[in-house]
């Protein structure tokens, strides 16, 4: 419970360490793969809409992105939510591309 307690995360939140043939890029269904550098970067549950709307508009998941892209994700959207607006993936698009480092 140190997790839950460190980084916020809801007591209702189940956590399980994954199986060694589980992978991050196909969670089973009805999990959600988070590493700890997401949680470093700012990330508290439940994600807000807008960030699950920005990982399902890129076809990503949480665990694929990196800790700088998470920090910025989250910190954008704590800016438009002071500023009375929601971050969402057409403005992002226009910022520039959301791009893997592959």
């Amino acid at each position: 419970m140190l997790l839950h307690k460190n980084f916020y995360i809801p007591n209702d939140v189940v956590t399980t360490v994954p199986k060694r043939s589980d992978r991050a890029s196909l969670p089973p269904p009805g999990y959600l793969i988070v590493s700890e550098t997401s949680l470093r970067a700012g990330l508290h549950f439940p994600p807000t809409a807008e960030l699950v709307e920005i990982l399902r508009r890129c076809g990503v998941c949480l665990s694929q992105f990196s800790y700088r892209a998470m920090s910025v994700i989250v910190g954008l959207i704590a800016l438009f939510r002071d500023r009375g607006a929601v971050l969402t993936p057409e403005h992002l698009s226009r910022m520039g591309r959301l791009t893997s480092d592959m």
